[in-house]
């Protein structure tokens, strides 16, 4: 009987611990679509990345957009080029059902300057299409597994024509409502607007009071991309241009676990891939 007690008190205190290898409980945006670039949004640390103006790194500081399944980039508008469907997906995500465990991720700051692509299209060659630039595979590779861990990764859904980290695109993140943005091109915007890292102000970010712009994944025109510019409007800038790198990426939250934190932006909760 005293080694039944004597166990007993070994195992019930594992009981009243907080229950390990549950999902994490994200929250999309709830504030009303409006100026206030931070109300209304829950905040997560994910990943690692040259923050300070030395290369030090600290925790990715995401803003949570929402749920929701993403969007091809390279929608032509001229063309009226639908976004390629939905299917089977090289990391296995097979996104044609509703997938209400996506969630879509923004990093809050400008994390990189980045050049586009090292040469210019033009009119009279073909456009050049994200998925074969510069930008693609610097994101999809060298910045994404300095960025995550393989377990990390893993939590990570292919988005079509821009890989597990990416570019926002205007129809996809940055004119969604449920997102906290409104769906115009030449409006100001705070929820879009963005300030930079001291690490990407050390590499050439320019300031308009203390907001900068950065790349989007569409496509305008040959030899040009749209960019969200400093005041949060959409605009357009040259593809052989480096310039600021605001990330997407999407996860799964039923892969994802909290380390801690409330989900603010001065304690963001701490995003670990769930332990199998």
């Amino acid at each position: 009987m005293m080694r039944f007690f004597r166990c007993l008190c070994v195992f019930l205190p594992l009981f009243l611990l907080p229950c390990a290898g549950f999902c994490v409980d994200l929250e999309g945006y709830s504030g009303k679509s409006g100026f206030h670039s931070n109300a209304g949004y829950q905040y997560v640390s994910f990943g690692q990345y040259a923050y300070e103006a030395d290369g030090a790194e600290q925790p990715v500081l995401w803003r949570v957009l929402g749920p929701g399944t993403p969007e091809a980039a390279d929608v032509i508008d001229e063309a009226n080029v639908p976004p390629r469907a939905w299917g089977k997906e090289p990391n296995g995500d097979d996104c044609t059902g509703e997938n209400t465990d996506v969630y879509c991720l923004m990093s809050e700051y400008i994390l990189d300057m980045i050049l586009y692509n090292n040469y210019k299209d033009t009119d009279k060659g073909h456009g050049l299409n994200y998925e074969d630039s510069l930008m693609y595979s610097t994101l999809n590779e060298s910045v994404l597994h300095h960025m995550f861990t393989p377990e990390e990764q893993s939590v990570l859904v292919f988005m079509p024509d821009r890989g597990l980290l990416g570019l926002p695109t205007r129809k996809g993140e940055l004119f969604r409502e449920d997102y906290g943005f409104v769906s115009e091109d030449f409006t100001f915007w705070e929820a879009r607007r963005a300030k930079g890292t001291p690490y990407a102000k050390a590499h050439g970010l320019k300031r308009i009071d203390g907001h900068s712009w950065y790349f989007t994944a569409d496509w305008r025109r040959y030899g040009s991309r749209w960019i969200v510019g400093d005041n949060g409007h959409i605009s357009v800038s040259g593809v052989d241009r480096e310039g600021g790198v605001r990330l997407i990426c999407y996860v799964h939250a039923d892969m994802l676990d909290s380390a801690g934190g409330t989900g603010t932006l001065s304690d963001p909760l701490r995003l670990v891939p769930l332990q199998q």
